[in-house]
């Protein structure tokens, strides 16, 4: 964790109950490079090349979590519109998510921010994912 902590091209952003001063929601994100060979399973490679800027780099969403509680509440929505400010920062105009194929309210939301689908299938298991990407100006 420590690693994760002090990495530059990593990052998270947290939503405290100002009552309770505990956490109820929580975004971690990375920067990735498109081209990169990963020891791990990816899909990056399946993803058109066009759809990324030229160097390859874009912001992947590994965990997007609100507390079951405070969910429908706009909390999802301001941390991922708080990234897209975090990838002007960066540079970054490409932004990756994905999630379970049965996560409807999840693609729901996503959409409705201006994220796209790409690609539906599985990733390193044989659970449907569906990848979607929101392109910034």
């Amino acid at each position: 964790m420590e690693g994760y902590l002090t990495d530059s091209d990593k990052g998270a952003f947290v939503i405290e109950d100002s009552g309770s001063n505990k956490p109820i929601a929580l975004k971690m994100y990375s920067i990735v490079n498109r081209d990169s060979v990963y020891p791990w399973k990816t899909i990056y490679n399946e993803l058109d090349r066009n759809l990324f800027q030229i160097d390859g780099n874009f912001i992947e969403i590994f965990q997007l979590w609100v507390n079951p509680s405070y969910r429908r509440l706009g909390l999802a929505t301001k941390l991922k519109l708080k990234l897209e400010e975090e990838a002007q920062n960066h540079k970054v105009n490409l932004i990756y998510t994905h999630t379970e194929e049965t996560n409807n309210h999840v693609i729901e939301l996503n959409k409705k921010i201006g994220y796209q689908e790409v690609r539906r299938g599985p990733i390193w298991d044989e659970v449907i994912r569906v990848s979607l990407i929101k392109q910034l100006s």
